[in-house]
């Protein structure tokens, strides 16, 4: 009888002791986990934002979220005791200290509220977008909004004076259930890209390609009569001294001169059967294509002629060949 009590004893303990060996790992095994690091987009943090396995409960919110854009630290007992407190199974504090958690968001920065400001005046103005320049008033800051928003900032008020280009906007910016509103005032110009001089040039330096670059500038500010094609710049001559960034107008350039008053110069004619040339000076400067009077110092006859090249002038004979060939001899 002793030895049944003592055999009954026994089972019933290896099996209570399974049963509580089974109770602790089936507890171990659902008991939630602190994430170090937890990234949200909402107001409030739930368990289930910070704890894995939190099962059933993990949309209870435990605390408010930090403001979009910003990364609050969470301090892990806090986030332990609110989990215990609303029943969550957490068998241990971690070994971290808090938890980082992070309040996602879509940053709104100057230049986005530009370019909305930029294609409602285009459209206003009726013109292409890339031709708006956009000024404001002040300093804009970037804004947060909401990370899951379709449309992070809109115009909700757009007013433009097309005269001075002067404009004022409301500018709404999706926190996500409701917006912030920015006023923004500035100005809005339709520009036009106009090649200037990156340098001074002095009176008759030739312009080299090196020499110019493109800006935008305010079309009503841009002459009828200004240089806007950069080819029409490239390789010409100053008339006058010309400052970095000055807007070109024709008359301020001219053919460089390739020939100028007292050069030497080779005096040439040709027609089929008789080719002359000779020596003289230039009684005055002159660019390709340009007539000029030049001296034959030998004859001491003055005579007309094109310039073609460095140097060159070619003797056109409206008067004859006899008295081309006197003037040249």
């Amino acid at each position: 009888m002793t030895m049944m009590r003592t055999l009954l004893r026994i089972v019933l303990a290896a099996a209570l002791a399974s049963l509580a060996a089974g109770f602790i790992a089936t507890h171990q095994a659902s008991a939630a986990e602190l994430r170090q690091r937890v990234e949200i987009d909402g107001a409030v943090v739930t368990l289930g934002d910070l704890f894995d396995g939190a099962g059933d409960l993990a949309g209870r919110a435990v605390f408010r979220a930090p403001d979009l854009g910003v990364t609050g630290a969470l301090p892990a007992a806090e986030a332990v005791k609110a989990a215990v407190a609303a029943g969550l199974a957490v068998d241990r504090l971690p070994a971290f200290g808090s938890v980082s958690v992070v309040r996602r968001a879509t940053m709104v920065d100057a230049a986005a509220i530009k370019a909305l400001i930029a294609d409602a005046a285009a459209t206003r103005l009726g013109v292409a977008v890339d031709n708006i320049d956009v000024a404001v008033d002040a300093p804009l800051a970037p804004v947060a909004a909401a990370a899951t928003a379709a449309t992070p900032a809109t115009l909700s008020n757009f007013v433009l004076q097309p005269e001075s280009g002067r404009f004022n906007a409301m500018v709404a910016i999706d926190l996500g259930g409701e917006d912030r509103t920015l006023s923004v005032g500035g100005r809005a110009v339709e520009t036009m890209a106009v090649p200037v001089l990156s340098r001074p040039i002095d009176r008759r330096d030739v312009i080299h390609a090196s020499d110019v670059t493109i800006v935008r500038i305010d079309k009503r500010r841009v002459p009828g009569s200004a240089v806007i094609d950069t080819s029409d710049l490239v390789d010409m001559a100053a008339k006058r001294p010309l400052r970095a960034g000055e807007i070109i107008a024709p008359a301020d350039i001219e053919p460089p001169r390739v020939i100028l008053r007292g050069d030497l110069v080779t005096l040439q004619y040709s027609r089929p059967g008789l080719t002359l040339s000779a020596r003289g000076r230039a009684l005055g400067d002159g660019a390709r294509g340009d007539l000029v009077s030049v001296l034959n110092e030998q004859s001491k006859r003055t005579i007309q002629g094109v310039v073609t090249g460095a140097g060159i002038v070619e003797v056109t004979a409206s008067s004859g060949p006899s008295v081309v060939k006197t003037a040249m001899n």
